[in-house]
């Protein structure tokens, strides 16, 4: 008998730490979702936004202006978008991928503990460069962001840069003027290459860049526009 109840209380045991550990894996496994689901939702979120706003509503354009209607929606894509400006003394729009924030100026590209602070409130403006309105390169970046991780934490702004393709335009509102500009090339180009931090005079130009590909350092993607009527 005495053997009998060891045997029958070793069963219960055992099946009680079955039951203890099914219940566990099953909690590790659902925080695991949730977890991949609160890092990897905004990345989704935004590439799905692109998709049908853009995508479909290009499909849609290209459909109708290659009918009789083309000359009249001609005129009305060209008219200036209405879009709401975060700062009017510095903000920046791109139609194309619907981005929209304010503009850091004066923001020191070589010291983290001044561009990073910069990046969780917008685009930030390299110092020591030029303006909208003026020649010389106007110089803006922002993060894709570095790590899905730090999505929550920064103003993922450029996410979507590589979307951008030439002919596409930027809007900058600055000091409550508005200046237009046209996408001439995309680039991609190591970390340490920053050859369009180099101060110019030639002409007014306008540098889009993030880190490429989004979600890492790897790489920088450079987008080059020049201003427009």
């Amino acid at each position: 008998m005495g053997s009998e109840i060891s045997i029958s209380k070793l069963v219960f045991k055992l099946k009680t730490i079955a039951m203890s550990l099914r219940l566990g894996g099953g909690v590790l496994v659902l925080m695991g979702i949730l977890g991949m689901g609160w890092i990897y939702l905004p990345l989704a979120y935004y590439q799905t936004r692109y998709f049908f706003k853009f995508q479909i509503s290009n499909f849609k354009l290209n459909y109708l202006t290659s009918s009789r209607f083309g000359q009249a929606l001609e005129k009305i894509v060209e008219e200036k978008p209405a879009w709401e400006v975060p700062d009017k003394n510095y903000s920046l729009f791109i139609p194309k991928i619907e981005a929209r924030s304010k503009v850091i100026e004066n923001v020191d590209v070589s010291k983290p503990n001044i561009y990073l602070p910069a990046l969780q409130q917008g685009v930030a403006a390299a110092a020591n460069l030029s303006r909208p309105g003026l020649k010389g390169t106007t110089f803006l970046f922002a993060h894709s962001v570095d790590s899905p991780l730090n999505f929550s934490r920064y103003n993922a702004i450029f996410y979507l840069l590589d979307k951008i393709e030439t002919g596409d335009k930027v809007e900058i509102v600055y000091r409550n003027r508005l200046f237009k500009y046209q996408i001439e090339k995309t680039e991609i180009l190591t970390a340490n290459d920053l050859r369009y931090l180099v101060p110019q005079t030639d002409e007014e130009r306008l540098v889009l860049q993030t880190c490429y590909p989004p979600g890492t350092t790897w790489k920088r993607l450079v987008v080059v526009a020049k201003r427009i009527p």
